[in-house]
Order: C-alpha cells, then structure tokens, then sequence
C-alpha cells in the first residue's frame, strides 16, 4: 500500500537590506566633522553621544531633512575605522615606492593626512635665522627683526584662535539650523496627527448622532403604530 511522501517546505533566507554607500559630500563632510570633534577632545577618544553629534553635523552639512537616510553613528564610527587603515595603508606604500603617485591615487588621502598630522604647536614652527652680528646697526637690525618676527607670531597665534572660534561658531549654527528643522517637522506632524484626532471624533460623534436619530424614529414609528390601533 502506497503511502504519500510528507511535502518538504523549504523557507528561502531574506536578504538583509544593503547599506546606502557614503557619497563623496559625506565622507568629505564626515572627515571634517569628526576632526572637528578629535580636535575638541584634545585627540581623545569619541564616546557615543559624541559620533551622534558628529553624525548630525554631517547630516546638517550634507542638507538633508528628517527624512532622507541620514548616516547613523556607528556607521560614521565604522566608516573612520576604514578611512583610517587606508590611510595607513597607502601612507606605508608611500613610503616603500618614495612617490607621490600613491597619494594621488586615493581622493581622501591630503584630508586624511591633515587630520593624523594636525596643525603644528607652536614649538615645532619653523622659526627665522638671525646672522652672527657684526656691529651695533647689525644688531639693531637684528633686534628689529626678531620684534617683527614676535609680532608676526602673536598676529598668527591669534588669527589661529579667531579661525578656531569662527568653525566653532559655524559648527553650533549648523546643529542648531538642523535641530530647528527637526523641531518643525515634528511640530508638524504632531499637528497632523492632532487634525486626524480630530477628523475621527466628529465622524464618530455623527455616526453616533445617526443611531440615536434612527433609534428614535423607529421609537416614534412604534407609538405611532401602537397609538392608531
């Protein structure tokens, strides 16, 4: 006697959706705002709430609303950890081939280069000169030179912290423009939500209206009937 086969169902695995890939805006964007940010920390270490805020910068710079797909954190986070080992990847041919080709060949490589090295203290900037003095109008000269090369540094010192405060002013405007925008769009959206409420108690107190109405004529209609007899 014949026995029919159990019937095998096979489930097919669902692929896990693939991540937007970062546009050249963005990663531009992305490397300025977390130096901004690695810059802040004195080169420490970003926690959480810190990559949101450079994921909200980067978003803010990029012109994106509430509802275009925005990068998160951790894929900014990821997205440095892999910028940073091609860095180091193409820094180490640099050095082995000694040629500028390798660092022409990767777009990112001058801004990534920037933000390793950082700006120099001013310890370590080249200063002037001066010839062994011969004279007393050589020393003078020499005196005038070395004033002039001190007011030249102070006048840089303090062109560096005017830059440094007009990107930390440009960078609070940003979050401050996107978290306005934010703001608006969930006003909004609480006001639609608000209107539909709204929309939905007057079409259940009609609804309503309409039982109580028919209820009471066919109540009418009854005492009528009754009231005939």
């Amino acid at each position: 006697m014949a026995t029919d086969s159990p019937e095998l169902t096979l489930s097919l695995p669902t692929k896990k959706p693939q991540p937007i890939p970062w546009t050249h805006q963005e990663t531009i964007n992305l490397i300025r705002a977390y130096q901004d940010k690695w810059y802040s920390l004195k080169r420490g270490p970003l926690r959480g709430s810190q990559w949101e805020e450079v994921a909200v910068v980067v978003a803010a710079r990029c012109g994106y609303d509430y509802n275009h797909p925005s990068k998160t954190a951790l894929q900014c986070r990821h997205k440095m950890e892999k910028l940073r080992q091609r860095h180091r990847s193409e820094k180490r041919r640099l050095t082995a081939t000694s040629s500028v080709a390798s660092s022409r060949s990767w777009q990112y490589f001058r801004l990534m280069d920037d933000l390793e090295r950082g700006p120099l203290p001013i310890s370590v900037r080249p200063l002037s000169h001066n010839h062994p003095i011969s004279d007393d109008s050589d020393g003078a000269a020499a005196r005038s030179r070395s004033i002039h090369n001190i007011l030249n540094q102070k006048q840089r010192d303090e062109t560096d912290e005017e830059e440094e405060d007009v990107m930390a002013k440009g960078l609070t405007a940003e979050l401050r423009s996107f978290a306005e925008r934010i703001i608006g769009l969930e006003n909004m959206k609480m006001e639609m939500m608000k209107e539909t409420e709204r929309f939905r108690l007057e079409m259940e107190n009609k609804r309503i209206r309409m039982i109580l109405e028919s209820q009471w004529r066919i109540v009418d209609s009854i005492g009528k009937a009754f009231g005939s007899s």
